[in-house]
């Protein structure tokens, strides 16, 4: 954020400084046209073709001296920072390389050699929802719920392919968030502000950590060996989570911030829940599933959190 001085211009004018790193940014010049939104508090300036004159983001990149893990996250945050055009040089393993573009909703491979690929974005930003986002990752999570509420290991394969899923549309979500916060024509464009960018952004984040602990409780049910009474009360408890947590999005989609409220007593109380459970079991394997309950009831708390903050 910068600070500018409001200065006198002729009788009844104001004028004040444009950043220039914003005007070479959006590649302006003396003479260009702006457009200057009026509101009760702040005053929006834009370019007045800002997505024609919008720059294509390249960079090239090489993994030597990286872990898989570090060159997979520099991808990650090339991509979330909207990069539109990612080049990897020296490249000794080319599956490996396409798999982490094929991971990311809109990259795709435009050109590969022996040692080089070319990944580009080929999703209009424009198009996307932050809204839709949300709603898609709502849906595969209550399927993975729904295929877990019985502990059937048998659906665990598939539950970890849908988390697979919910992580590609979250950082879709977060490379949307940022492209809106960076260009208030966006914001405009999705009728939104940027507070309330900022608070989708925070619902992608717990969404998607739900659906890591959902993955992962089935997965530890495939892995651990429980026995009937404990599995009963884990039943029982993976029940009240679904129930709650289609409560939880119900207020988060009607924004009813009262219920919202109220909604945080009932969904505090599954911790007390959880923690009769370990004092029932006290068990390795059981403190692995009331660990990731936990984490479930967390995020739930979180998103009621975010309703109450929307503007």
């Amino acid at each position: 954020m910068e600070f500018r001085k409001l200065m006198a211009f002729g009788n009844s004018s104001y004028i004040i400084s444009v950043p220039k790193a914003w005007i070479e940014k959006n590649r302006l010049k003396k003479g260009d046209v702006l457009l200057v939104e009026q509101k009760p508090n702040e005053l929006i300036i834009s370019s007045k073709d800002a997505s024609e004159r919008r720059k294509i983001n390249e960079i090239t990149i090489n993994p030597e001296g990286k872990t898989f893990e570090e060159f997979k996250t520099e991808i990650i945050s090339l991509y979330v920072n909207n990069y539109d055009v990612i080049t990897v040089v020296n490249v000794k393993n080319s599956d490996t390389v396409k798999d982490i573009f094929r991971s990311l909703v809109g990259m795709e491979v435009v050109e590969e050699t022996a040692t080089k690929i070319v990944a580009k974005d080929l999703l209009n930003i424009q198009e996307v929802s932050l809204d839709n986002v949300i709603r898609r990752m709502d849906i595969i999570i209550r399927s993975m719920l729904s295929d877990s509420i019985e502990l059937d290991v048998a659906n665990a394969d598939s539950v970890v392919g849908r988390d697979k899923e919910v992580n590609r549309l979250s950082l879709l979500g977060f490379r949307t968030a940022k492209a809106a916060t960076d260009n208030p024509r966006l914001l405009k464009l999705f009728n939104t502000t940027y507070w309330n960018v900022l608070i989708a952004k925070q619902v992608i984040t717990y969404l998607e950590r739900f659906a890591d602990q959902i993955k992962r409780i089935i997965r530890t049910a495939k892995d651990e060996k429980i026995d009937k009474k404990e599995r009963n009360d884990l039943l029982k408890l993976i029940k009240s989570v679904n129930d709650n947590y289609i409560m939880v999005m119900k207020i988060f989609y009607e924004k009813k911030k009262q219920e919202a409220f109220k909604a945080e007593t009932t969904t505090r109380a599954l911790l007390k829940d959880c923690d009769t459970i370990l004092r029932k079991y006290p068990k390795v394997s059981i403190v692995r599933f009331i660990e990731y309950f936990q984490h479930t009831i967390g995020s739930m708390k979180g998103i009621l959190r975010t309703v109450m903050e929307y503007e």
